[in-house]
């Protein structure tokens, strides 16, 4: 005997009538240094026209100049590494969600992530894997903005 498979009835949520319990804003994750914001005119200088938000993961380790790098490195150049490796990939994407690569000249201090990639060779070099979301900028301002994260990130 064929088993018979019915179909569930699908009920729509209505959110009328609902209480938001609490929210978290983008300025308010700015403020917190949850997020750091790209200054306008350093992404429109890598051709992106929509404001970018770096998780301070992000930030605090492909960004920052580490200790050792000072005199070949800035972080204007790491920045611009990964402004412009998105860019090139996000050409080729037309979804809300990118994930892209980039390599990166840092030590090696044992502090491997599981979205970094050896890559042979010199140990300080790391392919890198990150993931841009593009979605309203904040829940007052419907204006697109760019995420960039780690991948364990939201």
């Amino acid at each position: 005997m064929p088993l018979k498979i019915r179909k569930a009835a699908v009920k729509t949520m209505i959110f009328e009538n609902m209480k938001v319990i609490s929210t978290y804003t983008t300025k308010e994750a700015v403020a917190d240094g949850v997020l750091v914001r790209v200054k306008d005119a350093e992404s429109k200088e890598a051709g992106i026209r929509f404001s970018v938000y770096l998780s301070q993961g992000v930030f605090s380790k492909y960004v920052k100049v580490p200790a050792g790098y000072e005199a070949e490195q800035d972080e204007t150049g790491r920045l611009f590494d990964i402004l412009n490796t998105f860019r090139h990939a996000a050409k080729r994407c037309s979804g809300r969600y990118l994930e892209f690569h980039f390599i990166t000249h840092t030590p090696d201090v044992d502090n491997w992530e599981p979205n970094e990639i050896f890559t042979g060779g010199d140990r300080t070099y790391r392919l890198v894997k990150l993931k841009a979301i593009i979605q309203p900028q904040d829940f007052d301002d419907p204006s697109p903005a760019i995420f960039i994260l780690k991948p364990s990130e939201d």
